[in-house]
């Protein structure tokens, strides 16, 4: 009698435990298809790219003081978007799920006829959710073109059958210039930690792991680099895919929980030591590679680019099988990017096509790891042990 007992109460902690509605959640990241970046675009990203990172006088990232600089790619070739909802009934949103910064933010259907950016994406209407509930605060995050600015509001947000509840968000009314007119996202989910969150509101994943949705405190990328592959991969919520890559995952510890910041031991290039014992930010909201001075030079000196006026290298199309592995030690562990992964092809403004080395200069001491390595290496985001995992994709 008191086995019998026994196992019935354990079969209804297994059904109605806190942890029984834990579950893996897979969001299909979307790609631009058979979409070539132009060379503006890319000098975007780098403009972008710094101005995200608010890098002043070479100074490390720490954190990101409230009303400091964000900023977004306008439509790089390596864009990977997938669906969310807002409110009750759910109102459906392609969203560009960004590891560099950690707000949500959506266009707000009360955003100004004038607003392209708003206008051209899906809108969330306050009014027409049962679950809304009203914040009361402004929200602001400076962008290198502008500003956007809204208020911020609670309600509940769906991806998939998960479903976080009085999840804070902004409901951006005012959107800075072109940046986000013509990208296949209509707003962000920030991954990053709540030390880099704008009003240090609790960022998605973390209500997700607080209320008990998911396996684990871990989400995952599995990035395909193919530009006209449509399906571009999988975000995974609550634990990882051993199918997505081989061998297993090699784990570090987070330098600091604001930014996905870890030590990296060192960059080799052709067998050579270029670069040791710095720092890097895995950011999946970029597409590029962003070394420190000494080591942007001479990557790209000895990939035999020609500089131009505007910080980029020209890479000979003809010559990219002919230049060398470049390998990046991570955890003891190489894990080696070929030509292919960081010559990017792009359209230039006669309508030519280019190759543009991948690797772009960071005025500060430490590197920037974007699509280009994150697509080639499946990517585990540890939040609960605070640390960071990488494994050959499959």
């Amino acid at each position: 009698m008191h086995c019998l007992f026994w196992l019935l109460s354990v079969w209804i902690l297994c059904l109605f435990g806190p942890n029984s509605q834990a579950q893996l959640i897979r969001v299909p990241m979307q790609f631009q298809a058979s979409f070539m970046a132009s060379r503006r675009q890319h000098r975007a990203g780098r403009t972008s790219l710094l101005a995200k990172y608010n890098v002043v006088d070479g100074q490390e990232v720490t954190t990101r003081n409230s009303g400091a600089t964000e900023t977004l790619d306008n439509r790089l070739n390596l864009e990977y978007a997938g669906h969310i909802n807002i409110g009750t009934p759910g109102q459906p949103f392609n969203m560009l799920f960004d590891t560099g910064s950690a707000n949500l933010w959506v266009p707000s259907a009360e955003c100004s006829a004038k607003n392209l950016a708003c206008q051209h994406h899906h809108r969330y209407n306050a009014s027409a959710s049962s679950s809304y509930v009203p914040d009361g605060r402004g929200f602001a995050m400076a962008y290198g073109t502008g500003s956007l600015s809204g208020r911020l509001a609670q309600d509940t947000v769906s991806i998939g059958q998960l479903v976080v509840r009085n999840q804070t968000f902004g409901m951006a009314m005012h959107e800075p210039g072109s940046t986000f007119v013509d990208t296949n996202f209509a707003g962000i989910v920030g991954l990053g930690f709540r030390a880099i969150a704008e009003q240090k509101i609790k960022p998605l994943f973390e209500s997700m792991c607080d209320q008990s949705l998911v396996d684990e405190c871990i989400f995952s990328f599995y990035l395909k680099r193919n530009g006209s592959e449509r399906k571009g991969g999988e975000l995974l919520f609550g634990g990882v895919d051993k199918s997505k890559f081989s061998g297993s995952l090699t784990y570090v510890p987070l330098t600091l929980a604001g930014y996905w910041q870890f030590p990296l031991d060192g960059v080799e290039l052709g067998g050579t030591i270029i670069s040791q014992n710095r720092q890097a930010i895995a950011d999946t909201g970029t597409s590029l590679l962003a070394a420190p001075p000494r080591e942007y030079l001479i990557i790209n000196s000895l990939l035999g680019g020609l500089p131009t006026s505007n910080n980029e290298y020209l890479i000979n199309c003809s010559e990219i099988d002919k230049l060398p592995e470049i390998v990046f030690v991570i955890g003891g562990q190489r894990f080696g990017l070929q030509p292919r992964d960081y010559v990017m092809r792009a359209a230039n403004d006669d309508g030519s096509t280019i190759c543009l080395s991948a690797f772009t200069l960071m005025e500060a001491e430490f590197w920037i790891l974007g699509d280009v390595f994150i697509g080639r290496f499946y990517t585990a985001f540890d939040v609960g042990h605070r640390r960071i995992g990488f494994a050959p994709a499959a």
